[in-house]
């Protein structure tokens, strides 16, 4: 006769992935490469010693006769071993650590050679190329290295002579990878630095040269088929547009993509179509369930998944490789196999191994905001898409099948949006149909693009694929930006700070804690929960309203400086030729983490009162020797023969603020000279932004 259990199992019971998910992130997050040192070297050889001892105290502890302390002895051990373990995995994946690190040599070498390992992008007044460092030359003699870096070369109105697998010299200039010091701007030196990327150059033509050219042998087949696909595409699709949207889909290559319809797919919340992830793995094994619609016993849904796996990674190589596209090929192959290796599937344990082996392969992908959005919709699926598919009846199959694809937006959106609000600032508030339409434009685009690919040896049905395929993509495009412009402006400035984000996951989980298990306890955590969240908003609302600052941005070769009054902003100065896209990119993160996007005018003033500090803007040299003393100087004039000795005794400023509006020869003229003399400046082109608070 069967008992009946005496209590019913927590989910981390039936899920035990996920007790070893959390020490191992631990580790990954408290990672720094100074924390163990010795003799001046940094080691993981004590991590791996404590990892190896408590684990060994973990099995000898398992093995005594079971006490009161046995239990937390065990969780103790064996979550300090997976935080040492997973401490380690960073180590040996930090490229610093290596001793053929090409950094270690930087300010000493005479040259290095490297290969170009990617396609040269094209900026406004540069290329921009990725660099593998091969060896590095000191004197007549070389030595091995390894790493990658980047290099910017200016243009100089020539063809630019590079390709991808070229082998050039480069000059000994490198320059550590810095943030220009923008209030709330996009960490980039940490982002390449969790890319193991360090380094780069600014070069003119002449400081690098050809090596040797790209060999055809070390062209890999990963890279060949890349690029044969990539010839079909061009050949076969007659407009550019929806060529470059669909190299980009398929293949991964973003880098031709317009800026405009980029900024339309991210605000509706599709963008995800366009980067190579788990959507474009999905289309695929659907595409193999429809073609086997045949089996509908449950008993053989194995056998998709076996079919599906191989098609998936060819994919895969055909699109090149990308990290993302490896990323979600993994995810599915283990998931996969989890289901055809187990009888009785769990989705939320398979997901959590996922999870742990793919970061124990590639630590710092916990980082990346692809692999959390990734983990998070599918997290937010397996919890939710059954209670919200149960909230209507369909009454027919195709009202079923609308219903099917329309309640996993919407369960995928539970999880994620938060975590779209916290790094993207915006909420598309017509989610639902943007990635309804967004699924089934992907599906139908994917398998034309794949067509095209598949009959480029008969031009006549690959020419009639690929007008379609066009047509299609214009089509979209023009009720993406209907979409776009119907958005409320204040949804693409929503803020949440790290501790909000958490008491919005802790709401959104004990509400569903309280409606899909009855417990009562879950309710009251929830409205705790919510009330926390109400004081932080109420906290940031008056913050807002009492804001009261001065900013001077740093951006290159011009001076824009602001006046944040509340929830308003005024421009002082700008450079009216530089692009709306490129102030853009700098003022909005600070526009919006401050609430302070809309605009108001001000009365033309040089001199500002922010709380009891006054700011002066000098826009012209002075005539004058009489003593007016201010907190600030703002120097926003182009310096020739200033005297900052002068500007000290005229206006005794705590702070000369020096602008960017000068050549850099100027600014390290100054920069040099207030060192000497000891003077409080402070350059935009060395320190970043300058802002100064009524707080202060």
């Amino acid at each position: 006769m069967k008992h009946w259990p005496l209590h019913k199992a927590y989910f981390w019971e039936t899920a035990p992935f996920f007790r070893l998910l959390l020490p191992l992130i631990a580790g990954i997050l408290f990672y720094y490469p100074g924390l163990f040192k010795i003799r001046g070297q940094f080691s993981a050889d004590i991590v791996l010693a404590i990892s190896l001892v408590s684990f060994s105290l973990f099995l000898l502890v398992s093995s005594l006769p079971k006490k009161s302390f046995t239990p937390l002895a065990n969780f103790l051990l064996v979550n300090i071993s997976l935080f040492c373990i997973a401490w380690s995995l960073c180590w040996f994946n930090d490229i610093r650590n290596s001793h053929a690190w090409f950094g270690n040599s930087v300010n000493v070498a005479d040259a290095y050679l490297a290969r170009i390992i990617t396609t040269p992008v094209e900026k406004e007044k540069t290329f921009k190329i990725e660099l593998e460092v091969l060896q590095s030359l000191h004197g007549n003699k070389t030595l091995p290295t390894k790493g990658q870096a980047f290099v910017y070369v200016y243009k100089n109105g020539r063809t630019f002579p590079f390709h991808k697998g070229d082998t050039v010299f480069v000059p000994d200039k490198w320059k550590a990878i810095q943030n220009q010091g923008n209030p709330f701007e996009f960490d980039y030196a940490a982002y390449c630095g969790r890319n193991n990327l360090f380094y780069q150059q600014f070069l003119s033509p002449h400081d690098i040269a050809l090596y040797a050219n790209a060999n055809a042998k070390d062209i890999s087949l990963i890279e060949r088929t890349h690029e044969w696909c990539t010839q079909q595409l061009e050949k076969y699709i007659p407009d550019t547009g929806a060529k470059n949207l669909i190299q980009a889909m398929l293949l991964g290559d973003e880098i031709y993509l317009d800026q405009n319809l980029l900024n339309a797919y991210s605000e509706t919340g599709i963008v995800h179509i366009i980067a190579i992830s788990g959507s474009n793995i999905t289309i695929f094994f659907l595409g193999v369930s429809f073609l086997f619609w045949w089996l509908k016993n449950k008993k053989y849904t194995w056998i998709k998944y076996v079919i599906a796996l191989p098609l998936v990674w060819f994919y895969v190589v055909m699109a090149g490789a990308p990290p993302s596209a490896v990323r979600a090929a993994a995810m599915f192959s283990i998931l996969a196999l989890g289901f055809v290796l187990q009888k009785n599937a769990n989705s939320l344990n398979h997901l959590f191994a996922t999870a742990i082996i793919l970061l124990c392969a590639e630590p710092m992908w916990l980082f990346s905001i692809g692999f959390q959005l990734s983990f998070v919709a599918v997290l937010s699926l397996i919890l939710f898409y059954k209670p919200v598919y149960k909230l209507l009846s369909p009454l027919n199959i195709i009202s079923k099948k609308l219903w099917e694809a329309l309640a996993a937006s919407i369960a995928a959106e539970i999880l994620v949006a938060p975590l779209v609000i916290y790094y993207f600032h915006m909420f598309p508030l017509m989610f639902i149909i943007a990635n309804l339409a967004a699924f089934l434009f992907m599906g139908l685009v994917s398998i034309l693009g794949l067509l095209i690919v598949s009959f480029g040896f008969i031009p006549l049905i690959a020419n009639t694929f690929g007008i379609i395929a066009s047509l299609m993509v214009i089509y979209f495009n023009r009720m993406i930006y209907w979409l776009q412009n119907i958005n409320p402006t204040s949804f693409h400035f929503l803020v949440l700070s790290a501790a909000e984000l958490f008491l919005v996951y802790i709401s959104i989980s004990t509400l569903a804690i309280f409606l899909l298990k009855k417990t009562k306890p879950a309710i009251f955590v929830c409205l705790a929960s919510l009330s926390c969240l109400l004081i932080f908003f109420c906290h940031d609302e008056w913050t807002s309203l009492r804001r009261e600052q001065l900013v001077v941005y740093n951006i290159n070769k011009m001076n824009h400086i602001e006046l944040i009054q509340g929830k308003y902003f005024s421009v002082l100065n700008t450079d009216t030729s530089v692009t709306a896209n490129k102030k853009d990119y700098i003022l909005r993160p600070a526009h919006t983490n401050w609430n302070a996007w809309r605009t108001k005018n001000v009365p033309p003033s040089d001199l500002f009162l922010i709380g009891n500090k006054t700011v002066l803007l000098l826009n012209k040299p002075i005539t004058t020797t009489a003593h007016f003393p201010v907190d600030y100087l703002v120097l926003n004039y182009p310096l020739k023969k200033t005297d900052l000795r002068q500007l000290m005794e005229t206006f005794s400023p705590q702070k000369i603020i020096l602008g960017n509006n000068n050549s850099r020869y100027i600014i390290d003229k100054y920069f040099e000279k207030s060192k000497e003399s000891n003077i409080p400046l402070h350059s935009l082109a060395y320190n970043g932004a300058f802002v100064i608070s009524s707080y202060q």
